[in-house]
């Protein structure tokens, strides 16, 4: 009898062992590859079960000499929707003069602006910078619909609430949307 009961322990001491090597698999969904296409930018409002999004966003770096920037100096801007990638390389263009505060100041600026079409339905959607900066917002598009997105970048506070500089790099980008039509 003792020897059957050694035989229980060292098979659940065995057992107890084997459960760490298990697996556990989420009770979620599978996600399912998301579909989108790149649309003309003056494209007509999509059909119904569909939604655009105009997506835009910027930002302006300096030129440093161990890390030279003219305007030929592409930036690689990465949408991700629902985790599916989409790099965008803009060119940029010499700018001194700037209405943004924290822009102020001889830079390059790159700005992207696409316009995208989705099956209606619920969205992550996030911008993630070359400088490894991103920002995700979740939203629900309806069918039929236009809608813009802006990822504003955020420079950060110094002390005395002085705003940073672009030359400081982006801290975040502040997210806006809205229904157009």
């Amino acid at each position: 009898m003792e020897r059957i009961n050694k035989i229980i322990v060292l098979m659940l001491v065995i057992l107890g062992g084997l459960m760490g090597c298990y697996k556990h698999i989420p009770l979620e969904k599978p996600m399912v590859p998301v579909e989108f296409k790149v649309v003309p930018l003056d494209e007509p409002a999509p059909p119904q079960g569909e939604a655009d999004i105009i997506i835009t966003t910027h930002i302006k770096k300096k030129s440093y000499i161990f890390e030279p920037r003219t305007v030929e100096t592409p930036y690689v801007f990465t949408l991700l929707i629902d985790g599916k990638e989409l790099r965008e390389s803009v060119k940029g263009m010499e700018e001194i003069i700037s209405d943004v505060e924290a822009e102020r100041g001889k830079g390059i600026h790159y700005n992207l602006k696409k316009r995208l079409r989705l099956k209606q339905g619920s969205y992550t959607i996030a911008l993630r910078s070359e400088d490894r900066r991103s920002d995700e917002i979740e939203m629900e598009l309806a069918g039929g619909k236009l809608y813009t997105l802006r990822f504003e970048p955020f420079y950060g506070l110094k002390k005395h609430h002085r705003l940073k500089l672009f030359s400081d790099g982006v801290e975040r980008y502040k997210i806006y949307w809205e229904e157009i039509k």
